[in-house]
C-alpha cells in the first residue's frame, strides 16, 4: 500500500511530484534492463502482463539498451497476431476477446517464430483495433545481432511462450494499492482507469465499454495469467506516484458519461467516489514526459 500524504497547492508542486516519480520509475526500469542485457544470451525476450500494465514502454526502454549493448532489438506486439474478430470467440455477449490464449493465430506465430529464428525474411501481421481484423503484413529480413522482445498479455501463456525456446521473460503490472485522503484504490482499479482513457482515445470505445469487458479481463487474468507469472526472471511495479491525480482529471468526466439506465452506473458511481478525493487540476498533462510510461494511456 502506498500512502500519499502530500499537498499540491500550485503547479510548481505537482511538476516536483511528477519528475521525481519519472526519475524514481525511470532508475528502477535501467537496473532491470541493463541487468538483462548484461546476464542473458537468448535471442528472445517475452514481456507480459495484464492489461495497461505499461508493456510498450518497458519494451522500447530494453530496446534502447540493448542497442547500446551492440546488438538489434526488434519489438513484436502480440496483439498484431489477433485473429479477426470474426474468426474468434467473443465474451458477454459482442465483446470481442482480447486477452485468452484463443483469440491469437497461433500457427501464423509459430511460423512467423520458427522462420524468424531460422533467419528467413518473415511477414509481421498488422492489427487494425478500430476494425478488428488484420489490415495487412510488414516484411522483417533478421540478421546474427538481432534480439526479439515479443511483448503482450499473451506473452506469458505457455502456449505461446512453448514456441520461444530459450527465452528471458519479465512480468510488469501496477503491483500496489494508494491511499489518498482515505481513498483506496487498488493496483487493479488504477490499470482499469489507465484502460477507461486508453480504450476511449485510441480505440473508440465509452466508458460503459470498457466496464462492459472489464469482469471477465479480470477473470482471466486471474485464472490464466497471474498463475503462468510465477516463473518470469524479472518482475517490474509500473505504478507513477502521480498517476492517480492525472487520471482522475481524466476519468471522472468519462464515468459521468455511463448512461443512468445503465446497468454499469452503479459501478460507475463507486469508481467515482474513489476517485474523487484525487481529483487536483494542479497537475497536468503538459508536464509529462514525451517518454513517461503514463504516455501510453493518455497519449
Amino acid at each position: 500500500m502506498k500512502n500519499l500524504r502530500i499537498n499540491i497547492d500550485e503547479p510548481r508542486d505537482a511538476q516536483k511530484y511528477i519528475t521525481r516519480a519519472e526519475h524514481d520509475f525511470s532508475a528502477k526500469l535501467d537496473a532491470i534492463t541493463a541487468d538483462i542485457v548484461a546476464n542473458s544470451d537468448n535471442r528472445i525476450i517475452s514481456l507480459a502482463g495484464p492489461t495497461c500494465s505499461g508493456k510498450t514502454t518497458t519494451a522500447n526502454k530494453l530496446t534502447e539498451r540493448i542497442r547500446e549493448a551492440g546488438k538489434n532489438p526488434v519489438v513484436f506486439s502480440i496483439d498484431d497476431f489477433f485473429l479477426d474478430r470474426a474468426d474468434r470467440n467473443v465474451v458477454d455477449g459482442d465483446a470481442p476477446d482480447y486477452d485468452s490464449v484463443s483469440a491469437i493465430d497461433l500457427d501464423c506465430l509459430e511460423e512467423f517464430v520458427a522462420d524468424l529464428l531460422a533467419g528467413k525474411t518473415v511477414r509481421r501481421p498488422i492489427f487494425d483495433f478500430v476494425n478488428t481484423h488484420r489490415s495487412g503484413y510488414e516484411e522483417y529480413s533478421p540478421n546474427g545481432k538481432d534480439i526479439y522482445v515479443f511483448e503482450g498479455i499473451q506473452a506469458v501463456y505457455p502456449e505461446v511462450t512453448s514456441l520461444f525456446g530459450d527465452y528471458t521473460s519479465i512480468f510488469i503490472r501496477v503491483a500496489d494499492d494508494v491511499r489518498y485522503r482515505g481513498s483506496v484504490l487498488l493496483g487493479d482499479e488504477i490499470r482499469l482507469f489507465r484502460r477507461i482513457v486508453r480504450d476511449y482515445k485510441f480505440r473508440g470505445a465509452t466508458a460503459e465499454f470498457t466496464l462492459h469487458l472489464w469482469n471477465t479481463v479480470r477473470a482471466n487474468e486471474i485464472a490464466s495469467i497471474f498463475p503462468n507469472a510465477g516463473n518470469s526472471d524479472y518482475y517490474i511495479n509500473s505504478l507513477l506516484r502521480y498517476e492517480p491525480f492525472v487520471l482522475a482529471n481524466n476519468v471522472l468526466g468519462l464515468l459521468g458519461t455511463v448512461p443512468k439506465d445503465s446497468k454499469y452506473r452503479d459501478e460507475a458511481d463507486l469508481l467515482t467516489d474513489k476517485l474523487k478525493p484525487f481529483e487536483n487540476h494542479f497537475f497536468e498533462e503538459k508536464m509529462i514526459p514525451s517518454t513517461s510510461m503514463f504516455r501510453e494511456f493518455i497519449g
